[in-house]
């Protein structure tokens, strides 16, 4: 198999990134990004509640539950959903002194393990910004999408990072819906 690419995504649901953002948008890229990847390369992703199941789903479709690797902090063992738990590649991570803590160790052992081919963005909050920075730390020379037409922090990543894009990939990555098109 090719290299993974990391997936950082979630449904917003702090009021900072919740103004503008697109449940459906965010839903079609996970799966379109689930169908593009799993052909022929691992996914890596933080097992969001919202995102996890949506996975689990297209990924367990396309009988390639075994090349998705989910990343849970023991800080949310006795919470995460039963749909985590089927994963095969169920990677748990040191619980933190509290939530931050345990977070940024389940992080930066998910986005160091491993030598990505690149990484997307799609909705989410605050954690898209700190898995940005790492990413960029770890992979530097790796691309990074940010999907802002999904909307939350991917779309104000998308605007810190815009001049990384040309012209036309920034339009592209801030109006287009059809994933797969973008993923390929």
């Amino acid at each position: 198999m090719k290299r993974p690419v990391f997936l950082s995504a979630s449904v917003p649901t702090e009021k900072r990134f919740t103004n503008r953002f697109d449940p459906l948008a965010i839903r079609e890229a996970i799966i379109a990004l689930v169908v593009v990847t799993l052909r022929d390369r691992p996914l890596v992703f933080g097992g969001h509640p919202a995102i996890s199941p949506l996975v689990e789903h297209a990924a367990r479709s396309l009988g390639a539950l075994e090349h998705v690797h989910i990343y849970q902090s023991r800080f949310y063992e006795d919470r995460i959903p039963e749909v985590a738990r089927k994963f095969e590649n169920l990677h748990w991570t040191e619980r933190g002194a509290d939530k931050p803590e345990s977070l940024k160790i389940m992080r930066q052992e998910m986005i160091r393990s491993w030598e990505f081919c690149g990484a997307v963005f799609v909705g989410g909050m605050e954690g898209i910004f700190e898995e940005s920075n790492w990413f960029r730390e770890f992979h530097n020379d790796k691309p990074q999408i940010p999907l802002g037409s999904t909307g939350g922090a991917a779309e104000m990543l998308l605007e810190k990072m815009s001049e990384a894009f040309d012209e036309k990939t920034y339009k592209l990555l801030q109006e287009e819906r059809r994933y797969r098109r973008i993923f390929r």
